[in-house]
């Protein structure tokens, strides 16, 4: 070999390495998953759910999309009876619109809802409506979310 070609060798050799170190880092940011934010659904009383409620809600972001979840509990509280859940895109200034669903397996009883608000690096709150049908009757109930964020890949 040469003493150009060693030089030429070395150099595509560190170039090589630079590249496959710039290549981990953004795989490893990327590895770290969606943004995770927890906090607290807080709804008023209706006709239909009597006791107003502060419950749990888990938002993940994942390419500018929000996704959530929401354990819906029994009328008395002290059972999940499904998951309500729903989505929305992030606006380039943090706004937010979460559209969702629940509908009951067996009771008849679903709802619309719909949340508004601005999300940001820390957290969030958002306010809305679940817009209720039980047995063909209709009712509605305000509701509030606020959010922080939380390091975790997993929704619960």
């Amino acid at each position: 070999m040469t003493r150009k070609s060693i030089c030429t060798t070395r150099e595509t050799a560190v170039a090589l390495a630079a590249v496959l170190v710039a290549g981990l880092s953004a795989s490893s940011s990327l590895a770290e998953g969606p943004e995770r934010f927890v906090g607290t659904l807080s709804c008023a009383k209706s006709a239909f759910a009597k006791p107003a409620r502060r419950e749990p809600i888990t938002v993940e972001v994942t390419d500018g999309v929000a996704r959530y979840r929401h354990t819906v509990l029994n009328e008395d509280g002290t059972a999940g009876v499904g998951m309500e859940t729903g989505e929305g895109k992030i606006g380039k200034d943090g706004r937010l619109t979460l559209a969702g669903t629940w509908k009951s397996q067996s009771r008849g009883y679903s709802y619309e809802a719909r949340y508004a608000g601005t999300l940001g690096a820390k957290g969030g709150e958002l306010a809305g409506l679940q817009n209720w049908s039980i047995h063909g009757r209709k009712d509605e109930r305000s509701c509030t979310v606020n959010l922080s964020k939380r390091r975790s890949l997993l929704l619960r």
